[in-house]
């Protein structure tokens, strides 16, 4: 898998723009993270900057992970991030009790999901599906993103 994210010419999937932030994305999205990482610490934009976050949480560097969504600021996917967890909570509500926290929240805040996801890396929340769900409309949010802009 390795050879063909990385032989792919992902200039013809993004007309010529942003090459790089697609090749990051596809390495992380497979478990490449150093490859990713590599990429996505020579991008000097706010997605670079994004993929370099999701990148440190899932190593488990929650901290740099934090770093890394503080040079995103507010981002473009947040809006409708929020809107698709919330959705996530209003299926299931037994299940889903840690999104309770959305209830009233008007903005998607990385913070949250970077502190769900330490909880489950130290063995304090047991409902892995439920981070993968989140983090899998998280990353098709910002990949979609980076195709369109």
């Amino acid at each position: 898998m390795f050879q063909r994210i990385e032989s792919f010419d992902w200039n013809a999937v993004s007309g010529g723009r942003n090459s790089d932030l697609m090749q990051a994305g596809a390495f992380w999205l497979h478990g490449f993270l150093d490859e990713s990482h590599v990429i996505a610490q020579g991008i000097h934009t706010v997605e670079g900057s994004y993929w370099h976050a999701l990148l440190h949480r899932s190593e488990g560097d929650f901290s740099n992970a934090m770093y890394w969504f503080r040079r995103v600021g507010n981002h473009a996917i947040f809006s409708e991030l929020l809107k698709a967890t919330k959705s996530l909570r209003s299926t299931s509500l037994n299940q889903l009790e840690p999104l309770g926290i959305l209830d009233e929240a008007s903005e998607w805040r990385p913070q949250w999901f970077v502190d769900l996801c330490e909880a489950a890396y130290r063995g304090r929340f047991d409902n892995p599906g439920l981070l993968q769900r989140i983090a899998a409309i998280e990353y098709n949010l910002l990949m979609g993103y980076c195709l369109e802009m």
